[in-house]
């Protein structure tokens, strides 16, 4: 019985592994939309000085959906912010411990996103909330990308603090198993 929760665990971790990875690697394609955005505006600005109205607008939303749905995959990575002097010399159960201590101000900081994102985004779309710009883009389907982040981020978080305590019941390192796996 203890394996097989232990196997649903790990399963559970590896799913929440796969949606940040598929999701980032969809999403990624959206900085070559912006590269190709951003292109557009310099030559429409400064070589037929004429500025489009709409592509600053378009450049920030399109920012706002690749920064918020990449979090969960920095996490997932590791390449988050992480002072390593000292953690990189302990045993995989000390990294688990500390490892535990710190994940928890990540769920707590993805809960709050992921709570007053929801409010800021739900107010926006029974407002009818509209940018303040000459297009008057509806705000909703950028705010709503707040709370997506936040739960991938959240996801990501618990999956790690998930593979710290099998580390620490289990004495196999499971964060470099699951990297040696992938």
């Amino acid at each position: 019985m203890e394996n097989i929760k232990k196997g649903f665990w790990r399963k559970s971790c590896l799913f929440v592994d796969s949606l940040n990875f598929w999701t980032a690697n969809i999403f990624c394609y959206i900085s070559v939309v912006l590269m190709l955005l951003v292109s557009y505006e310099v030559i429409c600005r400064y070589l037929l000085n004429s500025p489009s109205d709409w592509s600053g607008e378009i450049n920030q939303y399109l920012l706002c959906v690749m920064s918020m749905l990449g979090g969960g995959y920095a996490l997932l990575i590791d390449q988050h912010v992480r002072v390593d002097i000292i953690y990189r010399f302990f045993s995989p159960k000390r990294r688990s411990i500390a490892e535990l201590a710190t994940w928890w101000l990540v769920i707590l900081f993805a809960l709050t996103l992921l709570w007053f994102g929801g409010e800021n985004a739900m107010d926006a779309l029974i407002k009818g909330k509209k940018s303040m710009s000459i297009m008057e883009m509806p705000l909703f389907p950028s705010l709503i990308m707040v709370p997506i982040g936040a739960l991938l981020i959240l996801l990501q978080a618990l999956a790690r603090m998930v593979r710290c305590i099998l580390t620490l019941t289990t004495g196999i390192d499971e964060v470099a198993r699951e990297k040696s796996a992938a």
